[in-house]
Formats: C-alpha cells, structure tokens, sequence
C-alpha cells in the first residue's frame, strides 16, 4: 500500500514544492541582508579597528584596549606619537576625524571575551 499524501486544494505538489524552495531561498537572503546591514551599522571606529588594530591588540602582541573605559582623547595620543613597539600613525594613515571616531568605539567598547573562554 502505497503512501499518498493528501493534496491542499488548489494546489500540486509541484506548487507546493516551489512554494517551500522560494520560501527557503527568501529566508536565506532575509539572513545575509541581515548580515549587509550589520555591517553597514558599524561605525567608522568600529571598522578601523578591524581593519587596523585588531591584528596586535587581540592577538597578544599589543595590551587589550576594549572594556579599559580609558578616555577617547588617550587613544588620539598614543596613536599619534606612538608608544614602546607600537608605531605613529601620522595623520595620512589615520585622519584627525577616524582617530576621534576610533577613540569613541575603544573607550565605550565592553571588555573583549577570550576565545578560549568561549570554547569551553
């Protein structure tokens, strides 16, 4: 005895079928539109961080910087005249207005968790 699966009225299993798929696939472009606008949302800081800071400061090479509630305007002088191994970063690498923006992020940042504090 062969299974059937009752049909909704007015519609074929290929419908059906189609209907599941387009459902899928929106949901699957709901998540990654979600994931464009979680980018668009960072903040310049936020993104200079990523793209700048994250490689020494995160990686144990450089103190941590997040969750220190340090003033913006102690970030602005470190980076600018530099400090033991860290270099300067002169105002064509990193703009007067980044660098605010940069110090706005770090010093409002929560502190970093661990990944191995994570992974337990």
């Amino acid at each position: 005895m062969a299974y059937h699966r009752p049909a909704i009225q007015g519609f074929t299993c290929h419908a059906l079928r189609t209907a599941r798929l387009l459902t899928l696939a929106g949901l699957g472009s709901l998540c990654f539109s979600t994931g464009a606008a979680a980018e668009q949302a960072k903040t310049l800081g936020q993104k200079t961080y990523e793209k700048t800071c994250i490689y020494c400061h995160e990686a144990g090479i450089g103190p941590e910087l997040k969750g220190r509630q340090l003033p913006p305007e102690f970030f602005a002088i470190i980076v600018r005249s530099g400090l033991r191994a860290m270099p300067a970063f002169p105002q064509t690498h990193i703009s007067d207005a980044t660098l605010k923006e940069l110090g706005q992020y770090l010093s409002t940042s929560p502190a970093r968790v661990p990944a191995s504090a994570t992974s337990k």
